[in-house]
């Protein structure tokens, strides 16, 4: 299967959510990936860390493609899959964490925030019972 098309189609293609990238749970490399989002190395690992710890991600955000996020929560809202919650304005980034991977995504403003992380736990849901 083809991850960056299954992003394509079933993440970025669902509207509520613009980029979408799949890492390895230790944050070390990069599964597939839709739109033109970019991690580096360094945005990888923090991200997969703030799962395990999320002390530097609370004192000083969460940067994807660049771009910082503030820190908002890291929790557990459905099927007890971590959800990691980092802000912009009305802009985000969700992460959650599967079994071997981590789903990264980023919603635009226009999208309420709540809708897009029911999306990505539910996406995270489908990769989990596929052992992702």
């Amino acid at each position: 299967m083809s991850w960056d098309g299954y992003l394509s189609q079933h993440i970025v293609g669902s509207g509520l959510v613009d980029q979408a990238i799949l890492i390895d749970q230790s944050g070390q490399s990069v599964w597939g990936k839709a739109s033109d989002v970019e991690l580096t190395p360094e945005e990888m690992n923090k991200i997969a860390f703030a799962f395990n710890d999320p002390t530097a991600a609370q004192e000083s955000g969460i940067t994807v493609g660049g771009k910082k996020y503030f820190f908002g929560w890291i929790d557990e809202p459905a099927d007890k899959i971590p959800v990691l919650f980092c802000a912009m304005g009305k802009e985000g980034i969700i992460a959650a964490k599967c079994t071997s991977s981590i789903l990264v995504s980023h919603f635009p403003d226009t999208v309420p925030a709540n809708r897009a992380v029911t999306l990505i736990t539910q996406q995270a849901k489908y990769l989990i019972d596929n052992n992702l």
